[in-house]
C-alpha cells in the first residue's frame, strides 16, 4: 500500500448522543486531515436509527458500529478511531475483538468497570443533576441541564444549545434506549491487557461527569501516552476543539506509520 494512501477516521459519540452532536468538530477534523476520509457514525438506536432499540451490551453495539463503518467507508484500509466516553468503550471492544482492522485509537474521557469504580465512572457529585436531566420532558430545558453538566466553556454552550435542542426534537431519545445504553456501559469490563493498537488518551481535568482518574488508571495499565486538558469538561471537543485536534495531529504524525 502506498505511503500516502488515505486513512479512514471513525468518530464515535457517547451516552445518548449522536453524530450531529459533534457539531463543527467533524468539519474541523476533515480540515486538519485533508485527503483522509472522516466518518461520524451513530450508535444503534440513536441519530438516524433512533427508532430502533439499542443493544444492552457494548459487544452488540460494537458489532453494529463496525458493520456500518465497513459499509460506509470508501477505503477498506485499517481504521483509526476517535471516540468519546461510551464511544471509547466501543473502541476498546473493537481493539479486543478486531485489532487487525485498526491502526490507531484516540479515547476521550472514557472508562471501564475493571479499572474504575462506578462512582468514578459516573461521578457521585453529579448524580442529582443527572437524575434531574432524565426526568425533564422539555427538550429545551433538558438540553440546558445536560450542557451545564458536560461543558465548561460558556461560548461553546451558547453555540451548542440550539443545535442540541434541534437534535433532541428531531431524534428523541427513548427511555428504553437510554436505559439499555446505561446498562451496557455499567457492565462493560474493558480491555485489561495492553492494546496492540497505538492509543492516545485525552483527559479533561474539569470533567464533572466522569472522574479524570478513570483515564489515568487506563494510562498506567496500558503505558500509552495521555494528554491532560487543564479546565475542559466532559465535552472536550466543544470546550476546546483546537487543543484536541493539535494533540491528535501531533500524535498521529509522530506515532502512526503510514498505511
Amino acid at each position: 500500500m502506498a505511503a500516502n494512501s488515505p486513512h479512514t477516521w471513525i468518530l464515535i459519540r457517547g451516552l445518548t448522543r449522536e453524530k450531529g452532536h459533534w457539531g463543527s468538530f467533524t468539519g474541523q477534523f476533515r480540515d486538519r486531515f485533508p485527503g483522509d476520509e472522516v466518518l461520524a457514525i451513530d450508535l444503534p438506536g440513536f441519530g438516524d436509527s433512533y427508532g430502533q432499540i439499542s443493544p444492552r451490551s457494548i459487544t452488540e453495539i460494537f458489532n453494529q458500529v463496525r458493520s456500518t463503518a465497513i459499509q460506509q467507508a470508501r477505503s477498506q484500509n485499517q481504521f483509526r478511531l476517535v471516540a468519546i466516553s461510551l464511544g471509547g468503550m466501543v473502541a476498546m471492544e473493537w481493539m479486543r475483538q478486531d485489532a487487525a482492522s485498526l491502526s490507531g485509537c484516540v479515547l476521550i474521557n472514557t472508562s471501564s468497570r475493571s479499572h474504575s469504580p462506578f462512582y468514578n465512572r459516573l461521578r457521585w457529585q453529579i448524580w442529582r443533576q443527572f437524575m434531574k436531566a432524565i426526568l425533564i420532558t422539555s427538550p429545551k430545558e433538558r438540553e440546558k441541564v445536560i450542557l451545564d453538566m458536560l461543558m465548561n466553556n460558556e461560548e461553546a454552550k451558547a453555540t451548542a444549545f440550539p443545535l442540541w435542542v434541534k437534535i433532541a426534537k428531531e431524534h428523541p431519545v427513548s427511555y428504553i434506549n437510554f436505559a439499555n445504553q446505561l446498562a451496557a456501559a455499567a457492565r462493560f469490563k474493558g480491555l485489561e491487557e495492553k492494546p496492540s493498537v497505538p492509543v492516545l488518551l485525552l483527559n479533561s481535568l474539569g470533567d464533572r461527569l466522569v472522574e479524570p482518574s478513570c483515564s489515568e488508571v487506563l494510562q498506567k495499565a496500558w503505558g500509552c501516552p495521555m494528554e491532560r486538558h487543564p479546565w475542559g469538561g466532559h465535552e472536550l471537543t466543544w470546550d476546546d476543539p483546537e487543543w484536541i485536534l493539535s494533540k491528535i495531529k501531533t500524535w498521529n504524525d509522530s506515532n502512526l506509520a503510514p498505511i
